[in-house]
């Protein structure tokens, strides 16, 4: 279980139909984990919102809402998602380490690096690897799972590129590692 300050939630809120001729005396709500199969979890007073903390974060969840009158339960509203995160960390990922380029075995360039020594408070999520084909002005190539090394195979023969790396955690991107360049076969 999360310490409390990381416990998932869904904030919920509605506007009030007409109320059919009688007034509404509360709301049901539906929920599911899969659109356009919500089974009621909650009976409501009379309130235009809802904090659903009975849920777990990063999974989907489905919500409608019916109101209910003295005459009954009216229909079902329309369906409305949300996936519950985890608060971002408050910093984001160190930068990674020692990055070098090298021709590939076959036709790219190799890319290897160090993982930053420490995560900034949240678990490293990706890598996003950036290359140009002129020092300093590399663009975004490749967002990549957790990896130290990556080999770039959409390359010209004989051209030079340079490459960068950054981590990316729930904070955001850090920053940018050193530069490394190859020339590919």
């Amino acid at each position: 279980m999360l310490p409390r300050p990381y416990r998932a939630s869904v904030a919920l809120s509605w506007t009030t139909p007409a109320n059919g001729g009688s007034a509404i005396t509360g709301y049901v709500l539906y929920r599911a984990t899969t659109s356009d199969s919500a089974t009621p979890v909650a009976t409501l007073g009379v309130t235009t919102s809802y904090q659903d903390t009975d849920v777990s974060n990063w999974t989907s969840y489905y919500y409608q809402v019916s109101a209910v009158n003295p005459v009954g339960e009216g229909a079902l509203s329309n369906e409305a998602s949300a996936t519950p995160q985890a608060p971002a960390a408050s910093t984001p990922p160190p930068t990674p380490q020692d990055l070098t380029a090298s021709e590939g075995q076959g036709r790219g360039v190799q890319l290897n690096w160090s993982a930053p020594a420490s995560n900034g408070g949240a678990a490293i999520s990706g890598d996003r690897i950036y290359r140009g084909t002129t020092a300093a002005d590399e663009e975004t190539l490749v967002n990549t799972p957790t990896s130290t090394s990556y080999k770039d195979t959409k390359v010209a023969r004989g051209a030079t590129y340079y490459y960068q790396v950054s981590a990316v955690d729930a904070a955001g991107e850090g920053s940018l590692s050193n530069e490394a360049s190859a020339t590919s076969r």
